[in-house]
């Protein structure tokens, strides 16, 4: 099932009763708080107490789409990134809304010159980067330093908001439940497939080349994203992941078990990082949650970085960077 088909089926049959079975499983580390040390330079990683609040107005803030109309309506599907646009988008980085199942939610869409330029010659990869909780996308996608990554590579760069600043949230974390479920995770989900139909309306994107990555509770959800796929007795339709790899910095398992990794497909390739000073999310979590993944069939790779606390951790004083980051995602599609 393509991207655009996928975006174009009705609420009822994308994600009815979608991971119902993990609402409580969340408290042991779900909601932890993910502010990162301000005398710590990877500390927007993990966000701060004045970047947490997310707000409802990224769409409004400077740097909104030229024109003020979008890219297109994610509800129309879009090329999938199978054929280029008629007209290449420009360069620059969005702040931008979109509306899923009757909810407003916001991204950032950052763009290089570099991509745009290889798009006259082919379509470029799409990255899709998780923050935790209590911080924001542009905070995100700006300390990690992986705008400067996306330039230097030629590909896409997504930051979603997540819902109140965090991923999967409950009902007691303000989710309204509107859409007829008691977390936002369905929604979520939905958000990531509608904004893939709705840049590649715009830019030539490679369907063949997408990918995730996450810290903390974005890396929860990041995970969720891949253990999930296909599983039919847990979501109607199924959810099929459209993403090529997956990485996890600081991670853990949001279901705690509660859903087989095993029953995944397809599996793809997993990259988790953690700290072994990580006092938000033991080191424990991570490597139980790699532990298992490896169990089940999956290519999953555990790297363990002595002394750091919980941040971002491919930065050359961890003895990864972002471009080793990029070269694992690079090497994998579908």
């Amino acid at each position: 099932m393509t991207c655009q088909q996928r975006a174009s089926q009705s609420s009822a049959t994308r994600f009815a009763s979608l991971f119902f079975l993990i609402t409580i499983t969340l408290a042991l580390v779900g909601c932890s708080d993910e502010t990162g040390d301000p005398n710590d330079g990877d500390a927007g990683a993990g966000g701060t107490g004045a970047t947490g609040a997310m707000g409802g107005a990224a769409g409004a803030a400077g740097g909104g789409w030229p024109g003020g109309g979008g890219p297109g309506g994610a509800g129309q599907g879009g090329s999938g990134g199978q054929e280029p646009p008629p007209i290449i988008g420009p360069a620059g980085q969005f702040n931008l809304q979109i509306n899923v199942d009757g909810v407003s939610r916001s991204y950032v869409l950052n763009v290089p010159q570099s991509a745009v330029d290889t798009m006259a010659s082919g379509p470029v990869p799409i990255l899709f980067a998780l923050h935790g909780a209590g911080d924001n996308a542009s905070n995100f996608i700006a300390a990690t330093g992986l705008t400067t990554t996306a330039s230097d590579n030629g590909f896409v760069l997504v930051g979603p908001n997540g819902y109140n600043a965090g991923w999967f949230v409950q009902e007691n974390e303000g989710w309204p439940g509107s859409d007829g479920h008691s977390s936002s995770l369905q929604n979520d989900t939905q958000l990531l497939l509608d904004i893939m139909a709705e840049t590649a309306l715009s830019y030539y994107l490679d369907p063949q080349r997408r990918y995730a990555v996450g810290h903390s509770r974005g890396a929860g959800f990041t995970g969720l994203l891949a253990t999930t796929s296909g599983q039919t007795t847990i979501a109607s339709g199924p959810y099929q992941s459209p993403f090529a790899a997956y990485a996890i910095n600081a991670g853990y398992d949001p279901a705690q078990g509660a859903i087989d990794p095993a029953l995944a497909v397809p599996k793809r390739p997993v990259w988790l990082i953690h700290g072994s000073a990580d006092s938000v999310v033991p080191t424990s979590y991570g490597q139980s949650f790699a532990n298992a993944l490896t169990a089940a069939g999956w290519d999953a790779t555990w790297t363990l970085v002595s002394g750091a606390s919980h941040t971002w951790l491919w930065k050359s004083a961890y003895g990864q960077t972002n471009q080793d980051l990029w070269a694992f995602f690079a090497s994998h599609e579908l």
